[in-house]
């Protein structure tokens, strides 16, 4: 028994024709299934019969081409299976038809042997890429559906786990705890519930921007102000969204001006917030976070550098994918990876570029820009400082103060917040 590597479906109402066929397609093995028309060819294909490619002239009997193919087209196990119309020489109505329905291919007879074999093969040949391609964008999808389902899971636990923890303390224990005791108990509840609303927000701003919302919002509540001054709030916000990072360091140099710029300033604090929280997330204990403003061809740019690991060259191109995180297996890292995707989203919305440098063993520097308010637009970007370029200070530079004392490291905090606090991995967010 020969075995063929492809399989056709002919329907023809001439008997003929349908043993010329068979005899050349098998012959150049193609193991062929013949119809006599397309309600023949239909109810064989009900019964089971998957050919990888379907021929079928067009004047038949009971039902004829054009009626099948849209009777193959209508079933969706049959949509990949590619459909070739046959067709007189002169006839010029028929061809436009099957052209206008959408069929793959349309060959003239009388039939040349060699093209109809090439038209099969090359036929087989694309149906079976892109059912490679399918499959493999399913296990992708697959995948991450399930990384990001386990990201939420441990987001939205994490905190809860912390938040019914201290409430059954402060319930049970009330009268035993020391003042300083109840002090950190009630800062634990408050840092789960800002680690609840932060995800809650990223979540907001990803609706938002899906469903078109967030630029139509950035739009109509765009005032003009000045870039440096959102940071006060967002290094505030910063703090609270970095769990264990929280009390780095922020050096900053303003520069002699301070760019006027048109911006909605609730979503643009929230992007250098997350900036500006990776930055000290990765940040080493005894580092610093450097911001530097200043203004280059009609635009504000700012500038936010952290000297921590820096991230690796081959994991760069997918940053600002949504839901991407950096070597999180390593890091253990909290957050959901959009940071950088809804930053860069919310600063692109308001006119602005974002740009990413970062060097493995020197740290990340993020530098985003916006066209001066009344100024006049600029063809030339900003030029992004290097690393080794962000001031060296040697008395240590003023920095933002926090929204609320760090509850870390108090004098009298006993191990009973650290319990409390106790989670399963490094609770840095990722770039």
């Amino acid at each position: 028994m020969p075995t063929y590597e492809r399989h056709v479906l002919f329907v023809d109402d001439e008997a003929e024709i349908r043993e010329s066929i068979q005899a050349l397609l098998e012959a150049g093995n193609v193991h062929v299934t013949t119809a006599e028309d397309g309600s023949d060819a239909l109810q064989q294909m009900q019964r089971g019969l998957r050919p990888d490619v379907i021929i079928a002239d067009i004047e038949m009997p009971v039902m004829d081409g054009f009626a099948f193919y849209q009777a193959v087209r209508a079933n969706d196990a049959w949509l990949p299976i590619p459909f070739i119309i046959l067709t007189a020489h002169d006839d010029k109505a028929n061809f436009r038809r099957a052209m206008l329905l959408g069929v793959d291919e349309v060959l003239i007879k009388p039939l040349d042997a060699e093209r109809l074999l090439l038209t099969i093969y090359n036929r087989v040949k694309r149906t079976q890429e892109l059912t490679r391609y399918a499959e493999a964008a399913q296990e992708t999808l697959d995948f991450v559906r399930r990384d990001v389902a386990r990201m939420f899971t441990h987001e939205l636990k994490t905190p809860l786990v912390s938040l019914n923890m201290v409430t059954e303390l402060l319930t049970r224990h009330t009268g035993d705890l020391s003042s300083q005791e109840a002090r950190d108990l009630i800062a634990s509840l408050e840092a789960g519930n800002t680690r609840l609303n932060r995800l809650l927000r990223q979540m907001e701003l990803l609706i938002q921007l899906d469903t078109g919302e967030l630029p139509k919002l950035i739009r109509i509540a765009a005032r003009p102000g000045p870039l440096w001054d959102a940071l006060t709030a967002a290094v505030s916000r910063a703090r609270s969204f970095s769990y264990r990072q929280r009390d780095i360091p922020v050096h900053y140099d303003p520069g002699p001006e301070n760019g006027q710029i048109v911006a909605e300033w609730n979503s643009l604090t929230h992007a250098l917030a997350e900036l500006l929280s990776n930055a000290m997330a990765f940040s080493p204990p005894d580092g610093v976070v450097k911001v530097r403003q200043w203004l280059e061809n009609g635009r504000a740019c700012l500038s936010i550098s952290d000297s921590g690991p820096g991230i690796p060259e081959s994991s760069q191109g997918d940053l600002f994918r949504r839901f991407h995180q950096v070597q999180r297996e390593k890091h253990e890292q909290q957050g959901i990876g959009m940071g950088l995707y809804l930053s860069r989203y919310i600063v692109e919305s308001m006119g602005g570029t974002l740009k990413l440098i970062s060097e493995e063993g020197r740290g990340t520097t993020v530098t985003i820009s916006f066209p001066l308010f009344g100024a006049q637009p600029s063809r030339e970007p900003p030029s992004p400082p290097a690393q080794a370029d962000l001031p060296a200070r040697e008395e240590p530079a003023p920095f933002f103060p926090l929204s609320e004392p760090p509850a870390q490291d108090r004098p009298g905090t006993s191990d009973l917040r650290a319990s409390v606090l106790q989670d399963d991995g490094n609770d840095e967010d990722s770039w």
